[in-house]
């Protein structure tokens, strides 16, 4: 069963990000596996960083669930993600445990750092998984699956995938392409169910924002990115751009697992 694994920076990335390509993933018969950096800590203005959370892992748990993927935590705090030794160690363990043939991370230019460091952390851990002398540290600390696994190099780097950017956008606001767009418009009822799910940022975001915007903003970003497929029967897509560097696989896994018809190449 073929493998992909998810990595971002905060719960919700991934629903607002890719979970449309995970679900479809998912019903070809994957095995998918969604992992965030951080358990949102900063995402409430009336909570704790401890109750929050706890109630935001819960949520992305949930979301997770809709699709029969697991979740994962690797609990650093909001705000701080950096590359670093420790960082790329426990990475390199939640790569080698999941053992994925496919890793969907941030767009390396995005809004934020917390997404542009995710996304240099998971490259470079993808990279050294297979090293026999790096030393992986457990995904998420306590779990015994992650301890066992962080020992076990993987067998090969699996294909990189960047996703679009927030509002795909780069630091100018110059709307960003994508080679590769997915048809995700049978399951965008899926992927909004999924990020329904985190209810807690949808209350914060609507008490910070002053309007309920979380749904339709993610669907005005779904038919955005369809407008570059030229094909009305395209209503909503999802973009990705595959990591090409020395050392990394190239292999078009979308339009493998997926079919032309689901995944239009734009520009290889």
């Amino acid at each position: 069963m073929p493998t992909v694994l998810a990595v971002m920076a905060h719960p919700d990335d991934i629903e607002i990000t890719c979970a449309g390509t995970l679900a479809l993933l998912s019903t070809a018969g994957w095995r998918v596996h969604m992992a965030t950096m951080t358990a949102g800590d900063m995402g409430s203005s009336t909570k704790s960083r401890a109750v929050i959370s706890r109630i935001r892992r819960r949520e992305a748990a949930g979301s997770a669930a809709i699709i029969n993927a697991a979740y994962s935590c690797l609990e650093f705090p909001d705000l701080t993600i950096t590359y670093n030794e420790a960082s790329k160690r426990r990475v390199s363990g939640l790569i080698r445990e999941v053992k994925p043939d496919l890793l969907i991370t941030h767009a390396p230019v995005d809004y934020m750092a917390d997404h542009e460091e995710t996304a240099r952390i998971a490259r470079e851990a993808a990279f050294a998984a297979p090293m026999p002398n790096w030393r992986a540290t457990p995904a998420v600390p306590g779990r015994k699956t992650s301890v066992a696994a962080a020992r076990r190099p993987t067998a090969r780097v699996p294909v990189i995938l960047t996703a679009d950017p927030l509002d795909l956008v780069d630091h100018a606001g110059r709307r960003v392409s994508m080679p590769f767009l997915v048809d995700i418009s049978p399951v965008i009822e899926t992927k909004e169910r999924m990020l329904a799910a985190h209810a807690s940022q949808r209350e914060w975001l609507r008490a910070q924002h002053g309007e309920d915007e979380y749904l339709l903003w993610m669907r005005r970003m779904g038919r955005d990115r369809a407008r570059d497929a030229a094909d009305p029967s395209v209503e909503y897509a999802e973009g990705f751009a595959m990591h090409r560097g020395h050392g990394f696989p190239a292999h078009d896994l979308l339009t493998a697992a997926l079919g032309s018809a689901t995944v239009r190449v734009i520009s290889a």
